[in-house]
């Protein structure tokens, strides 16, 4: 079993490489600092043995897993055409906007939000209506606002689900009421659902798509193991998409920016996919310990409060009531990197990763703490 405990050196990350040659913890980025599972690691050498690193296609294996797990987790039936291979969830943003939404339609999301959210738009020279959530108010998901903001030229709505940064589980409620909205409106739904392995507490993950069954016709929604099992460097995801319609177009507007699978992430996702649950389960149970116990710091701290974590391995801080001019070069000066909230278009938050060895969290709460004092 592993030991999440063991602090690993990972200089050579992007997310230790930032702060390289200072004493600064790295808790930005969303990457943990633990070892993939046993099973990817043992099937990627076994297949780094065979010496075979040309093209290919997703090996059979791994469409079955991938099927299999959606049938059992989620009673989700999908075909082996609805899927459609990618290297990331991020290119899959990009991607679907550039094929599904014509210039001159907009796109919708809730604010804060992961922030390539804020960035697809820009890319393909799309207009994006943000959705500010109220963050006094436990994060609801802005559906009245929602309701308001839509108009004959909205397209598609960009939903991150589980929400990331503020780490909520959506209820049932509140998708009932997005998936209402949209098919009223015939609006589209991009859903990232890459965190959705990561739920915490026995609460349940439910995809856009066992919402109402006709939304399907209007949905792309995009999934990966790279979170989960700490492999994203190596890339690997899946879009499923059940209109034909939608799913042409989407492969179309791949072409030329967004490049084949490698071969090894094949290998890692059908690992992580077929093998990696006992890990996981492993996994959860300390990250919730984590985030207890970091909730348990920052109640003692006076000027920051911690969102209620239900998923993902991110706390989103209110660090407003310090009224700090800078707070990442505060917090950095204090030995601690988290993420800017302004960049999630939450300005006044910071972002901690708590996926970490207790004792490097430890001292990250120790850092704050005398910092703020």
């Amino acid at each position: 079993m592993p030991d999440f405990d063991v602090v690993l050196d990972r200089r050579g990350s992007t997310k230790w490489d930032k702060y390289r040659d200072t004493d600064v913890l790295p808790m930005w980025i969303a990457d943990m600092d633990f070892n993939p599972p046993t099973a990817v690691i043992d099937q990627i050498q076994s297949y780094v043995a065979t010496q075979m690193f040309g093209y290919a296609d997703p090996p059979s294996e791994l469409i079955y897993v991938v099927l299999n797990y959606l049938e059992e987790t989620y009673a989700w039936q999908v075909n082996a055409d609805d899927l459609l291979f990618i290297p990331g969830v991020v290119s899959g943003l990009n991607v679907a906007c550039r094929g599904l939404v014509a210039p001159g339609e907009t796109l919708l999301t809730a604010t804060p939000i992961y922030y390539p959210f804020l960035d697809v738009p820009k890319n393909m020279d799309r207009e994006l209506i943000r959705l500010p959530v109220d963050m006094d108010r436990d994060y609801r998901y802005p559906v009245y606002e929602l309701e308001a903001a839509i108009t004959p030229d909205s397209r598609m709505l960009l939903l991150c689900n589980p929400f990331n940064p503020v780490g909520r589980v959506l209820t049932p409620s509140e998708l009932g009421d997005i998936v209402s909205l949209c098919l009223e409106h015939d609006l589209l739904i991009c859903s990232d659902e890459i965190h959705c392995q990561l739920i915490f507490d026995d609460r349940q993950h439910i995809p856009v798509a066992k919402v109402d069954s006709r939304i399907e016709e209007n949905l792309v929604t995009l999934m990966g193991p790279g979170k989960t099992y700490n492999m994203a460097g190596i890339g690997g995801g899946v879009a499923i998409i059940k209109n034909p319609a939608m799913r042409e177009k989407f492969a179309e507007a791949s072409e030329g920016i967004m490049g084949s699978i490698n071969v090894i992430a094949y290998q890692a996702m059908l690992a992580a996919y077929r093998d990696g649950e006992p890990w996981r389960m492993e996994l959860i149970r300390y990250l919730q310990n984590n985030r207890d116990y970091l909730a348990q710091r920052i109640r003692k701290i006076p000027g920051i409060s911690m969102n209620p974590v239900e998923a993902t391995y991110l706390a989103w801080l209110d660090v407003r009531p310090l009224a700090l001019e800078d707070p990442l070069a505060f917090f950095e000066s204090a030995g601690v990197g988290l993420s800017d909230g302004a960049q999630f278009a939450g300005p006044g938050f910071m972002r901690l990763n708590f996926a970490c060895p207790r004792v490097i969290l430890t001292e990250a709460c120790d850092r704050i703490e005398r910092a703020v004092s």
